[in-house]
């Protein structure tokens, strides 16, 4: 077709293109269950195809491992044929990589079956819009911000395969030791931090604050509140691209891991929670009655927690990172307290809301936010109450009893979720069950130089 008889560029594309007219490739994905992606890049010349009639791929996206595998998972990809699924550019999410080597854009795709046309009902941004409804149906309207935890590694690994911190440029050492809260570690990793916030403000990322944390590389980022619950799940998936691309443009890598080294703390992914009325008001905050309706989101929280679980702590290493300082494995809540799960920070007014501390940052940000809303809204409509609130610091970091040990136990109480069944579909509840419990046999199939010094 000569060049002049093409069809007009779709608008998003050509005002990308007028701004951006050195781009070479479009990364064209949907994120996976890690919260990374899957999908294809593109020369920028299919980019027109890609928005006149999307991206062919299989179904099976949503219900492969870490490693991308699958395990037949709700018969998805070995009984069904493994059919086809096509994703559309998601309007607005069309952003360059700044990290990039050469120029390239990226965007986020809704997939549907190519034959019907339906959502997939294995998407975990799909499940969490219609928890949102639910919630937006009975006239509460959620406002919340992810805070993730993670490491900076070094681009190369120890011979035996372990991880370790990134090493300097100006010292040709290690980062370390740890320094909690240190203006000098931030100031090791300027370089990178600032080409954090270029990508960030490049893809219209909210990224907050970062400090150095407790472990060694590790740093906490914060992300702005957002009155659209699944574009703050959104703005999770990027800022893991985002600090995984600039980390790696330096030479290093990141992890978000939950616990990626035993002898050190681990990282988490906090969830703060408020929710407005139909006027915008933050109803948590309402003299008449906003301290009931908290403590009916607490109870509900509490009431699902068990049978969440697996939503929060999606494999074995997961379960490392619970009973370490600050990295809660119990039900109780209390006052500006961070050894709870639920945690009430002490802003009062607008800012009055809830932080959940349970998930990891390996978690999925759809999969935690939905389970999340799913338990303040089931303890609000059913006006439950939680225990009392602890004053001080709770006593020790062990599990609580009647939560899950493990990511088996925890995938058996998914599967059979008494209350998150209303919220989120059964089928969905299973397969995702059957998938975690699938990786972690996967995990044990391999004997490591470990089991040799225990039982040679």
């Amino acid at each position: 077709m000569p060049a002049d008889a093409r069809p007009p560029r779709h608008p998003e594309l050509a005002a990308f293109l007028a701004a951006h007219p050195d781009t070479r490739f479009i990364e064209a994905f949907t994120p996976d269950l890690t919260g990374y992606g899957f999908g294809k890049r593109l020369p920028i010349d299919d980019a027109d195809a890609l928005y006149r009639s999307g991206m062919g791929f299989s179904a099976a996206p949503y219900v492969l491992d870490a490693r991308h595998d699958g395990y037949g998972s709700g018969g998805i990809g070995w009984d069904d044929g493994d059919p086809d699924a096509t994703g559309s550019p998601i309007p607005g999410t069309l952003k360059p990589m700044p990290w990039a080597a050469v120029p390239t854009a990226q965007v986020m795709l809704d997939v549907v079956f190519s034959a019907s046309g339906e959502p997939l009902w294995t998407d975990p941004r799909h499940l969490l819009r219609g928890v949102v409804a639910r919630l937006e149906a009975d006239g509460l309207f959620p406002t919340v911000a992810c805070e993730f935890e993670f490491f900076l590694t070094d681009g190369a690994r120890e011979a035996d395969g372990r991880i370790r911190p990134p090493v300097l440029r100006r010292t040709g050492r290690p980062l370390g030791p740890p320094t909690n809260l240190s203006v000098l570690t931030l100031e090791e990793v300027a370089q990178w931090s600032a080409r954090l916030d270029e990508a960030a403000r490049s893809q219209d990322v909210p990224l907050g604050s970062l400090i150095a944390e407790m472990g060694i590389g590790q740093f906490e980022t914060n992300l702005a509140h957002q009155d659209d619950a699944v574009r703050a799940g959104d703005h999770a998936v990027l800022l893991k691209r985002l600090v995984r691309g600039t980390a790696r443009a330096e030479g290093w890598d990141a992890t978000f891991m939950a616990k990626p080294y035993a002898d050190q703390t681990g990282s988490g992914l906090h969830v703060h929670l408020s929710l407005r009325d139909a006027d915008g008001r933050n109803v948590f905050a309402d003299p008449e009655g906003g301290e009931t309706l908290l403590r009916h989101a607490v109870a509900g929280m509490q009431k699902l927690m068990a049978e969440s679980l697996a939503l929060f702590a999606p494999n074995h290493n997961s379960f490392r990172r619970f009973g370490g300082l600050f990295a809660p494995v119990n039900r109780r809540w209390g006052e500006d307290n961070r050894t709870v799960a639920l945690r009430i920070p002490t802003d009062k007014g607008a800012g009055r809301r809830i932080e959940h501390r349970v998930a990891g940052a390996d978690a999925n940000p759809y999969l935690v936010l939905a389970a999340i809303l799913a338990s303040a809204h089931h303890g609000i409509t059913r006006k439950l109450e939680p225990d009392a609130p602890v004053v001080g610091r709770h006593a020790g970091f062990k599990r609580d009893r009647g939560l899950p040990a493990d990511v088996f136990e925890a995938s058996r109480r998914l599967a059979s979720a008494p209350v998150l069944k209303e919220y989120l579909p059964k089928r969905y509840l299973e397969t995702y069950a059957h998938l975690i419990h699938g990786q972690h046999e996967a995990l044990l199939s391999e004997l490591t130089p470990r089991e040799y010094d225990f039982f040679f």
